[in-house]
């Protein structure tokens, strides 16, 4: 709950406490500088506490967007710890991509260098067999040792040559499977590669988030210090004052309650006949003990509305005890009915009215016109609305004016 809601309520309820417990002044003039007192107070009072909830309002959203910047870095702690486990994996990856195209590299080099020495094998022997062709085979028939060996030359010079060519082209085959395999692993060593700048460079810029997002967050709490160490004083500058409003309300209710004697009459009788104060009663908008909407304390009556200017009755014969402007109740008129048989004193208030038509130590009888509803005072409860509201005090405690009053 907000100070300044407590501190309102606070002061509401002991100034409406008071000012139906004792009637309005007689002296005018010693009536309006302690109402010009009460009033003034009751202004700077209101002033504080509006600048109170000012103040705890703006540190309420600072203290939100301290809370929001504190979740958003403790997400961006969480991606960072991700990242740098995916960066981790990734250069682990890379480092066996790499390492499976260096052995690719290296396979590919060594079945090539087969390749090159079979194949300057085979140019020695189709240099020899060029040579055959020139004349040379003759003389090496003449070395035939039998008629086998000298029928199989030919096929053999043949087979040689099937067998060298085979050879060539199973060595050709194996080195272009591992030349597509060392492509392979370079193609993954790369697209790893390119992940893992990837991933750095994305980890580069959540770090760089991070930094700007504590350093907000450390902006927003210095601040949010500075905010609520303001409250406190303003806090405490609010109770002064309103330890004023209660003092200037009091000073005033004192006098009320010495002016009030002359009106009351024990002997006066209440017959408990009351009558509706007004022509009629449409609904009731605020039901005795309903929490208000402004202060959220217990309603000290009965709102009945009603058009600006409707006739206001007394519900009873009486005497007025007070007809007068008040800060929360506006134009208002209280009557002393008397006591009844059952030996409790009654007696209503009548407020927000636009203008009264009686005075204080007037009597008045039962229907009489008495004032003509309004929205004078403070109305925020009704959101401005005309209406009257209408209290009963049985024995000087507050009672639901429903319970004996037609409406």
């Amino acid at each position: 709950m907000k100070l300044k809601t407590f501190y309102v309520r606070a002061a509401a309820a002991a100034a409406a406490a008071l000012l139906f417990l004792y009637p309005f002044p007689a002296h005018a003039a010693d009536s309006a500088a302690l109402q010009g007192q009460v009033s003034a107070a009751q202004r700077e009072y209101e002033s504080a506490a509006s600048t109170l909830d000012s103040m705890q309002q703006q540190a309420s959203d600072t203290r939100q967007q301290v809370n929001d910047l504190q979740s958003q870095t403790n997400a961006l702690r969480g991606q960072l710890g991700s990242i740098v486990a995916q960066l981790e994996q990734s250069r682990t990856e890379l480092a066996e991509a790499q390492n499976q195209a260096t052995a690719a590299a290296k396979a590919l080099e060594e079945k090539q260098a087969a390749f090159s020495a079979r194949y300057d094998s085979c140019k020695q022997q189709l240099t020899a067999m060029q040579l055959l062709n020139e004349g040379g085979e003759i003389s090496l028939l003449m070395q035939a040792d039998d008629l086998y060996e000298l029928l199989t030359f030919w096929q053999v010079l043949n087979d040689l040559t099937e067998h060298n060519k085979q050879l060539l082209d199973e060595l050709d085959a194996e080195a272009q499977a591992l030349d597509t395999q060392r492509q392979q692993a370079e193609a993954a060593a790369t697209q790893a590669e390119q992940a893992a700048q990837a991933l750095q460079a994305r980890q580069d810029e959540l770090t760089q988030t991070q930094i700007q997002l504590e350093q907000a967050l450390q902006q927003a709490s210095t601040e949010l210090d500075s905010q609520q160490a303001a409250a406190e004083a303003q806090a405490a500058v609010t109770e002064e004052k309103r330890k004023a409003y209660e003092q200037a309300t009091a000073a005033l209710d004192a006098y009320l309650k010495a002016q009030s004697q002359k009106y009351q009459d024990p002997a006066r009788h209440c017959s408990l006949d009351f009558t509706c104060p007004l022509p009629s009663v449409g609904r009731i908008s605020t039901y005795f003990g309903e929490p208000d909407a402004v202060y959220n304390k217990p309603h000290t009556g009965a709102d009945m509305p009603a058009a600006s200017g409707t006739l206001i009755y007394a519900v009873a014969d009486g005497v007025v005890s007070a007809a007068s402007a008040r800060p929360s109740y506006g134009n208002c008129v209280q009557i002393d009915h008397g006591t009844a048989d059952d030996g409790s004193s009654y007696a209503t208030l009548y407020a927000h009215m636009s203008s009264f038509c009686v005075s204080a130590g007037q009597t008045v009888h039962k229907g009489d016109v008495i004032g003509y509803v309004g929205n004078t005072g403070d109305v925020r409860g009704a959101n401005g609305g005309y209406h009257l509201h209408l209290e009963l005090r049985i024995n000087g405690t507050r009672t639901d004016p429903l319970q004996y009053i037609p409406h």
